[in-house]
C-alpha cells in the first residue's frame, strides 16, 4: 500500500469518525424534550427562515458586486434593514459609535502623542483608547467627579476636541487594495457575518439572568453620584467584582434600552472574529484563517455571550489582543519592542474585566513570558524608533488596573474577590464587614479516586458530544459546540502526515504557540475537573487557541487533501454550529425580536420593566423609588426580577445567596446593623413571596413590631416601608404590625411544599 493511499484511507477514516459524531450529538441533543419544543415553534422556525434568506443574500452581494467596497456597502446595507425591523438599529449605531470614540482616542493617542506607528492596527488603538479612558474614568471618580452625568459630558467634549483637532492623526497611512475574494471565502465571510446577525435579530428578547442582576444596572449600582468608589452597601459579591467592562460603558448605562449595552458585546463579537483571524494569519493563508474565523462565529460558548451585558466578551478580545502582540513581537523581533508593550498592557487590562482573567490571562501571559525569557528574546531598547511609546500604552493600562482594584479593595478589603478571598485572606489580607470569605470549590472532594474519575469522564462526554444533566446546565447555553471532538480529530490526522517544516522565525512562532497552549489546556482540565459549577463561558479562550493551533498544524501537515477533508468537514460543523446557536441563548429566548418597522429604532426596556412591575400592582411604589434613583433599597422577591425598580437595589437573595453572607438574616439584629451600614431606606415585600414559614416573613414581622420597618404603602399586597435602625416598639408598630397581618398577601403554606 502506497504513502498516498495510506494517507487517503487517514482522510477517510477522519471523515468517518467527525459524521460519526455528528451525528451521534445530533440524536443526543434532539432526544430532549426542550430542543423538540423549541423548533416545533412558530418562531424557531421564522427565525431559521430569515437566517437563511440573509445567509443567501450575503452571498449574492460577494458574488455579484465585483469590487470589495461594494460588496461591503451591500453588505451594510441588508444588515441595517435587518437590524431596524428587529428593533435594534440605534442601540448598534450608538454603541458603535461609542466604540468608534474609542478607537479613536486610542489611536490619538498611539499616534500623535506617544509617536507610534500607525501601522499597529485597530487592535492596539482600542487596548489604549479603553484603557487610558478607563483610568480616566477612575481618576474623575477619586476626585468626586465621577458620575455618569459628568462622565458623559467628558466624552461628548472630548468627542469634540478629538474630531476638531485629532483628525489630522487619521491619514497618511498606506493604501493597501486587498486582493477579490474567492468564491469559498465569500461563503466563509456570509456565513460568519450570518451568525453575527442571528445574534442581533434576538438583542431585545436575549437579556440573561446575570444581565438582569447586575450587568444592565451599573447606573445603580456603580454610581450613586459620586463615582465608583463610593460604598453603596450591596454585598452580593457579583457587585464587588473587577468592574472594568462595566466602568467603561457607564455613559451608555442610562439609555433607556438595555440593548446600547449588550450591543456593545455584539461588536465586540466582530473584533473576537478579527483577532481570531489576525492570529491565524501569523501561520496561515488567508483562505485559512477566514475559515478559522467562520469556525469561531459558529461557536454557540463565543456567539451567545455577544448578546449578554456581562464582560465575557471584552475578556476574550483583550486576550487575543495580547496573544498576538506576543506573536508580533516574536515575528518583528527585540528591536520592534512596542509589540511587547501592546501584549504587556493588554495582560494588565484583562484583569480589570473579571476575577477569573487572573488565572486564564496569566496561564498564557506568564508562559510566554517564561518563553522570551528562555530564548532570551529581551527587548533592545533604542535599537529602533517610535518604540517608546510601548511603555506608556501599558503604564495607561497598569493604571487602569490600580483604579479598578482599587474600588474592590476599598469595597472589601481585598483587591479581588470571588473564589480569590480565601486565598488572599492567607496571604494577610482582611475581609472588611459584611463580607464573607468564599473558598475555593473542589468537586468530588472527599469522593473514591474511581467515583472522581468517572465524574470526570462523564463531564468530558458532555462537554464534547452533549452538554446535558447533571452539571451542564450553564455549558448548554455556551457550548463550544461540535467544534473540540472535530479539532481533536483533525489534528490526530494532521499529526499521521506529520511534516515539521518549521525554520527560523516560523519555529519560534510554533513554539511560542505550543509553550502557551499545553500549559494553557493543562489549566483548562483542572478547572474542568474541579469546579463545582462549570460555566460554557470559561473555556472561550480555550476555543480560540485550540482552533489556532490545530488549523496552524493542519495547514502546514502540506497536504491538499488533508485541508480539504478538513474543510469538508468543517463545512459539517458549521452546519452543526447554526442549528445549535439558533435553540440556545443565555436567556433561552425564542426566534427573533418580533419584527416591526414603525418604531423609534430601539426596544425601551425600561419602560417595559416599568410597565410589568404595575401589571403586578406596584404603581405607587414603583412612583416612590423612581423619585430619586439613589434611594437604597433591599427587595424581598423573585431574584433578578424584583431588581428593576429604578433605584439602588439588592435583592434578599443577594444577601442570603451563595455569594452573600445568610449570617446577615440569623437574627434580626444582624441584619438591622447591615441596614445601618448599607444606609438602607426601604425594604420591599413582594405580594406572595413569602409566608408565615419562611426566615423572610419572620424578619419582617419582628422589623416591623420593633418599629425598625415603617410601612409607607400598601399596593395590591406588595409591601414598601421605610427603614428606622433607631425605632422601638410601642403603640405605632403594634398597629403597623396588625396592618401588615391584613394588608400584606403572603405565601400559603399549601404554596410552599
Amino acid at each position: 500500500m502506497g504513502r498516498s493511499q495510506k494517507h487517503g484511507y487517514g482522510i477517510l477514516l477522519f471523515m468517518l469518525f467527525s459524521a460519526a459524531g455528528i451525528l451521534y450529538s445530533l440524536n443526543q441533543i434532539l432526544n430532549q424534550d426542550v430542543f423538540q419544543w423549541i423548533m416545533n415553534q412558530e418562531e424557531y422556525k421564522t427565525m431559521m427562515a430569515e437566517t437563511a434568506k440573509l445567509f443567501a443574500a450575503f452571498c449574492l452581494s460577494g458574488l455579484l458586486f465585483p469590487k470589495n467596497w461594494q460588496k461591503l456597502g451591500v453588505v451594510v446595507l441588508l444588515a441595517a434593514v435587518f437590524l431596524w425591523g428587529h428593533m435594534a438599529f440605534v442601540p448598534v449605531l450608538v454603541s458603535g459609535l461609542y466604540l468608534a470614540y474609542i478607537l479613536f482616542v486610542g489611536h490619538f493617542l498611539r499616534v500623535s502623542l506617544w509617536k507610534l506607528p500607525r501601522e499597529d492596527g485597530p487592535a492596539s488603538d482600542f487596548l489604549t483608547g479603553a484603557s487610558s479612558l478607563l483610568a480616566v474614568f477612575c481618576l474623575m471618580s477619586a476626585i468626586g467627579i465621577g458620575s455618569i452625568r459628568y462622565l458623559t459630558i467628558f466624552v461628548l467634549v472630548s468627542a469634540v476636541l478629538l474630531l476638531f483637532f485629532g483628525r489630522s492623526c487619521l491619514g497618511g497611512g498606506e493604501k493597501r487594495n486587498a486582493p477579490a475574494f474567492k468564491a469559498k471565502e465569500i461563503f466563509l465571510l456570509a456565513f460568519l457575518i450570518t451568525m453575527v446577525c442571528l445574534q442581533a435579530g434576538r438583542l431585545n428578547i436575549a437579556v440573561d439572568f446575570d444581565s438582569l442582576w447586575y450587568g444592565v444596572r451599573s447606573r445603580y449600582i456603580l454610581d450613586n453620584g459620586h463615582g465608583i468608589y463610593e460604598n453603596l452597601g450591596t454585598i452580593g459579591i457579583v457587585y464587588t467584582y473587577s468592574k472594568g467592562f462595566e466602568v467603561l460603558t457607564l455613559p451608555l448605562s442610562q439609555l433607556p434600552s438595555y440593548s446600547f449595552l449588550t450591543s456593545v458585546n455584539l461588536w465586540l463579537s466582530l473584533g473576537v472574529l478579527f483577532l481570531g483571524y489576525q492570529i491565524g494569519r501569523i501561520y496561515m493563508k488567508r483562505d485559512q484563517a477566514i475559515f478559522l474565523a467562520a469556525l469561531l462565529s459558529g461557536v454557540p460558548g463565543i456567539m451567545n455571550m455577544a448578546v449578554t451585558a456581562k464582560s465575557d466578551t471584552i475578556t476574550l478580545l483583550v486576550q487575543e489582543i495580547m496573544v498576538y502582540y506576543l506573536l508580533c513581537y516574536i515575528k518583528a523581533g527585540q528591536r520592534s519592542w512596542r509589540y511587547l508593550g501592546y501584549g504587556t498592557a493588554a495582560y494588565f487590562f484583562s484583569l480589570t474585566l473579571k476575577p477569573t482573567a487572573l488565572i486564564f490571562s496569566t496561564a498564557v501571559f506568564g508562559m510566554g513570558f517564561l518563553y522570551l525569557l528562555g530564548k532570551l528574546l529581551l527587548p533592545q531598547f533604542g535599537a529602533e524608533e517610535k518604540n517608546g511609546g510601548g511603555l506608556a500604552v501599558a503604564a495607561g493600562a497598569l493604571l487602569a488596573l490600580v483604579g479598578i482594584w482599587a474600588r474592590t479593595f476599598r469595597l472589601t478589603g481585598l483587591p479581588l474577590t470571588s473564589v480569590f478571598s480565601s486565598l488572599l485572606t492567607r496571604l494577610g489580607f482582611h475581609i472588611k464587614y459584611p463580607f464573607m470569605v468564599n473558598s475555593i470549590p473542589h468537586y468530588g472532594a472527599g469522593m473514591p479516586f474511581g467515583e472522581k474519575a468517572f465524574r470526570l469522564v462523564k463531564r468530558l462526554h458532555g462537554f464534547l458530544f452533549c452538554p446535558v444533566g447533571e452539571d451542564m446546565d450553564h455549558v448548554i447555553l455556551a457550548w463550544g459546540g461540535f467544534l473540540l471532538y472535530f479539532l481533536l480529530l483533525l489534528w490526530i490526522a494532521s499529526r499521521f502526515y506529520g511534516k515539521d517544516v518549521d525554520k527560523g522565525k516560523n519555529n519560534q512562532l510554533s513554539a511560542f504557540l505550543n509553550v502557551i497552549y499545553v500549559p494553557f489546556l493543562v489549566v483548562n482540565l483542572i478547572s474542568f475537573a474541579m469546579l463545582t459549577q462549570v460555566d460554557g463561558n470559561y473555556f472561550m479562550l480555550l476555543y480560540v487557541l485550540t482552533s489556532v493551533y490545530v488549523l496552524k498544524t493542519a495547514a502546514e501537515a502540506g497536504e491538499k487533501t488533508l485541508w480539504r477533508g478538513g474543510l469538508g468537514v468543517g463545512v459539517w460543523v458549521l452546519l452543526f454550529s447554526v442549528f445549535f446557536t439558533s435553540v440556545t441563548s443565555w436567556n433561552w429566548s425564542l426566534g427573533f425580536s418580533p419584527v416591526s418597522f414603525s418604531h423609534k429604532g430601539y426596544y425601551d426596556h425600561r419602560e417595559a420593566a416599568r410597565q410589568d412591575m404595575v401589571a403586578k400592582g406596584n404603581q405607587k411604589i414603583w412612583e416612590i423609588l423612581a423619585a430619586d434613583p439613589e434611594t437604597r433599597l433591599i427587595a424581598i422577591g423573585d431574584h433578578p426580577d424584583v431588581l428593576v425598580f429604578p433605584c439602588n437595589v439588592q435583592s434578599y437573595d443577594d444577601i442570603t445567596g451563595a455569594w452573600g453572607n445568610v449570617v446577615l438574616v440569623k437574627k434580626m439584629d444582624y441584619f438591622v446593623e447591615f441596614m445601618d451600614y448599607a444606609k438602607t431606606d426601604y425594604v420591599y415585600v413582594q405580594a406572595g413571596y413569602t409566608g408565615e414559614e419562611n426566615r423572610s416573613y419572620t424578619l419582617v414581622w419582628d422589623l416591623i413590631q420593633c418599629g425598625k420597618l415603617i410601612p409607607v404603602c400598601y399596593d395590591n399586597g406588595n409591601l414598601l416601608a421605610s427603614v428606622d435602625v433607631k425605632g422601638n416598639s410601642g403603640e405605632k408598630s403594634a398597629q403597623a404590625l396588625t396592618e401588615f397581618e391584613q394588608c400584606y398577601i403572603k405565601k400559603e403554606a399549601n404554596e410552599m411544599q
